[in-house]
């Protein structure tokens, strides 16, 4: 029969087995470039925070490609029962789709079965267009796939030699340190609140380690940090500027406005360098590793990337999926074990300058999952100290937002968490002694926020600006420059923090903002610094809207200037406490009379503080 169409393509009847895996690894490159493109324009145009590994432009098409491979393997062997199956224009049709929705995936605030819909419409169309030209793209991805992987592969080798290279440069042109400057460790237990801590007179031995160091240090008994979450916090920690100066937001990184110390100490000659557990809000798409010459945050392994791949994100979202897999593996962040490996790495190759490290710990954070025997150590076991607490909330805010065995496990499994960081902080530190660095290595405590567990009938954390999340540790050695067994009862901000440890160092403030704490412990009395203690969370949408928080009626402030705390809600409603009187904050005093003076005195310092400029570049 003579064929009616002679100039239109033939479509063969069906494809080889290897062709269906060839072109299924086509379109999982194909729709991890386009993944990156997506990231790409959010990061670079849209000045978002990816919360991605900067490695992403290989990573994604890497794993989309691998797991479509796999989808095709799985599909040759589905084809086995139904060779029609392996038609092209079913096979285009099919892989089209997925990697259509790999895409469509990222944007979340399209319902997810509209996505799919849409996804699947593609799928339609590449099929009609690419089917009678079948053989062309079999052609074009026998070359484009391999091609694709060989250069991938070499960004995956080659990048992190350029790294090192670019690092040992960076290093190479620092100026020389001054003779006899100390070294800085800055350790952030992520999530570590004040009040479930052992030195702050908590009933349960969670820091005994800690406790054993307090003879040679300052614990300072009121810190307290200026945001509940932990991008802003540390931007504030890193700069020494109030919240509202500063660029960060759920969604927006540190931008280069304000100098951070990093950079200050790497411009006095310091080796510098981070070590991040938390590694979505602090790792270096947040902005935080401005100045630091090394930056370990992401670890290069596949669950990590696989998660944010546009195909899965959602599907590793899911509870079941956390208990198939395993939810310590679940979990966005590293152990502390390792971040001080890490550390210890970094520091052998360290030669003749001083150095300053920062490290991010983990295990207090949500879902609270330490290794054992830490995750259990308190479970199941009489706590009166924690039946006492419960109790008292009880009393206080009346039933707890979610069933009160809930908010025991959480605690109980918290406690351990903190109680498996005091023992890495003391395992870190034995470390240092045994190489003889701690008698010049000024040491740093802390916490970026806190914790809630039914307090105010909220949990977690960047939800509300009470008390229990912004009272954080801070613990202070520095042998020669601080004295030993002190307690500070005055309150005292992380803000300050930049310009203490330049003070302790001996090394001149070029201008960051904040005062040296040394002056809490040399002149007597809370008056020792005036400082205005301010603290901002700012409304998310993303948010979970169960159990309810404040911070779901609009974004919140609060000011602290002596034994009060004023807090402004988003939705005009004011609360103000005496700390020093009524520490749970049960009683707010703002229609009181003798009160008002205090209250027009807050509101002034809340008015008076700094913010940022429309230009988004400078504060007034």
């Amino acid at each position: 029969m003579v064929n009616p169409h002679p100039s239109a393509p033939r479509v063969p009847s069906r494809w080889r087995r290897g062709d269906v895996l060839l072109v299924a690894a086509g379109f999982g490159l194909l729709a991890g470039v386009a993944e990156a493109l997506v990231h790409l324009v959010r990061e670079r145009i849209q000045h978002k925070t990816l919360f991605l590994a900067p490695e992403y432009p290989w990573q994604i098409p890497l794993a989309d490609g691998a797991i479509f491979l796999a989808l095709g393997l799985l599909y040759v062997l589905i084809a086995l029962a139904a060779p029609s199956l392996r038609s092209p224009r079913v096979v285009i049709g099919v892989f089209g789709a997925l990697a259509a929705c790999a895409v469509l995936f990222l944007f979340e605030r399209i319902h997810i079965a509209a996505e799919a819909v849409l996804g699947v419409g593609v799928g339609i169309g590449l099929a009609r267009a690419l089917a009678p030209r079948s053989d062309g793209l079999k052609r074009a991805f026998r070359i484009g796939v391999p091609a694709t992987v060989l250069l991938i592969a070499a960004v995956a080798l080659g990048g992190p030699l350029l790294s090192a290279r670019a690092e040992r440069r960076a290093v190479a042109a620092l100026p020389a340190a001054a003779p006899g400057r100390p070294n800085i460790l800055l350790l952030v237990l992520d999530t570590a609140r004040a009040w479930s801590m052992g030195i702050y007179g908590y009933g349960r031995p969670t820091t005994p380690h800690l406790q054993a160091l307090l003879p040679r240090g300052v614990l300072f008994e009121r810190a307290l940090a200026a945001a509940p979450w932990t991008t802003l916090s540390h931007a504030v920690m890193f700069t020494g500027r109030y919240p509202t100066e500063l660029s960060v937001s759920w969604d927006r990184p540190l931008d280069g406005a304000f100098p951070t110390l990093a950079q200050t100490l790497a411009g006095a000659g310091y080796a510098t360098a981070g070590f991040v557990a938390n590694y979505t809000q602090a790792g270096r798409p947040t902005g935080l590793d401005r100045g630091f010459n090394h930056y370990e945050d992401y670890p290069l392994t596949p669950l990590p990337v696989l998660r944010r791949v546009g195909l899965l994100r959602r599907l590793f979202a899911l509870d079941r999926v956390a208990q198939m897999i395993g939810r310590r593996r679940m979990v966005d962040g590293k152990l502390g074990g390792t971040v001080n490996t890490e550390f210890l790495g970094w520091l052998n190759r360290q030669q003749g300058r001083p150095w300053f490290a920062f490290l991010n710990y983990y295990e207090a954070h949500g879902p609270y999952l330490p290794p054992a025997p830490y995750d259990t150590m308190y479970f199941a076991r009489p706590a009166p100290v924690a039946e006492k607490y419960f109790e008292a909330m009880y009393r206080a805010y009346g039933p707890p937002p979610v069933p009160l065995e809930e908010l025991v496990i959480s605690m109980d499994a918290y406690d351990g968490a903190i109680t498996y960081l005091d023992a890495q902080v003391d395992s870190l530190l034995n470390h240092l002694g045994a190489r003889g660095l701690l008698d010049n290595t000024i040491i740093v405590v802390t916490s970026d926020h806190g914790e809630l567990f039914g307090e105010h009938g909220v949990i977690s954390h960047g939800n509300s600006l009470f008390l229990p999340v912004l009272h954080v540790p801070l613990f202070l050695i520095a042998q020669g420059r601080a004295p030993g067994g002190v307690r500070v009862p005055s309150l005292a901000s992380l803000r300050d923090l930049p310009a203490t440890l330049l003070d302790l160092a001996g090394i001149p403030n070029p201008g960051l903002p904040g005062h040296s704490l040394s002056q809490a412990w040399s002149v007597a009395g809370a008056a020792a610094i005036a400082d205005t203690l301010f603290a901002t969370v700012d409304y998310n949408r993303l948010l979970p809207k169960f159990p309810p928080a404040p911070v779901l009626r609009g974004s919140m402030r609060s000011v602290v200037l002596d034994s009060l705390q004023y807090i402004l809600n988003g939705d005009g409603r004011e609360e103000l406490y005496h700390l020093g009187k009524d520490s749970w904050q049960i009683r707010n005093l703002v229609a009181l009379p003798e009160y008002q003076a205090d209250l027009a005195r807050y509101r002034g310092a809340l008015r008076a503080l700094p913010t940022r400029s429309v230009s988004g570049t400078a504060p007034r």
